[in-house]
């Protein structure tokens, strides 16, 4: 199993938007994307996913961008991956009809549901990143 990188990459901008909540700062795709090292296009696509579910609120026009659609420390890292992935996050076949394919389903569906259980216990205020020291805006002269 590996963790979609539009997942991860999903997170990474969600909180760079739980950065600046508190100030209402609409974000524009541009300054998101560097930030996180993406690509513009990409990440449109990855807020598109983000919009339906209430994550993040568009705005439009001249000073438009994007802004998350409610408090941050009420957003988890489950409603983050649903929203990008859908349920069952991990995904298994109906088996071959063997004698142990119910047993291994259903352990399956068991670690799926610790898997969301554990993620809906970690709020998006835990990814927000520190600013980093030495950047330009910071040095006094």
């Amino acid at each position: 199993m590996r963790l979609p990188l539009k997942t991860e990459y999903a997170c990474q901008v969600m909180a760079q938007l739980a950065k600046t909540y508190d100030g209402g700062k609409v974000r524009r795709v541009e300054e998101l994307a560097t930030a996180e090292s993406l690509s513009a296009n990409y990440l449109v696509q990855i807020l598109t996913k983000l919009r339906p579910a209430g994550l993040v609120v568009s705005r439009r026009g001249k000073n438009g961008g994007y802004l998350l659609g409610r408090e941050p420390g009420s957003i988890t890292l489950a409603e983050i991956a649903l929203a990008m992935e859908g349920e069952p996050l991990i995904e298994t076949g109906p088996g071959n009809g063997g004698m142990a394919s119910p047993k291994v389903g259903a352990a399956w569906a068991k670690a799926n549901a610790a898997l969301l259980e554990a993620l809906a216990e970690i709020p998006l205020t835990d990814l927000v990143p520190e600013d980093a020291p030495g950047r330009a805006e910071d040095w006094v002269i």
